[in-house]
């Protein structure tokens, strides 16, 4: 598999100091919530990180929504069950 493959250059562009998945492997790190929570929010990070660079930034800010939605979902499920 190519190195564009496993690194897209949507997620680091030129000029950037780092790539995205280097920020979410950090942030993973300190995470405090549970990993759906997480997975979701991380998800929502991705995509709007590279908001136009590689789909239209409609398109990646309305999956980064979607992701944020679902997060939003499960964790009202926890507090009204």
């Amino acid at each position: 598999m190519s190195e564009e493959n496993i690194r897209p250059s949507h997620y680091k562009a030129e000029g950037q100091k780092y790539e995205c998945i280097d920020v979410i492997e950090d942030l993973c790190k300190f995470s405090k919530n549970d990993r759906f929570t997480d997975y979701n929010r991380f998800q929502a990070f991705k995509y709007i990180w590279r908001a136009g660079n590689k789909d239209c930034i409609i398109k990646d800010l309305t999956k980064a929504r979607t992701f944020i939605d679902f997060a939003i979902q499960y964790e009202e499920s926890k507090i009204n069950d």
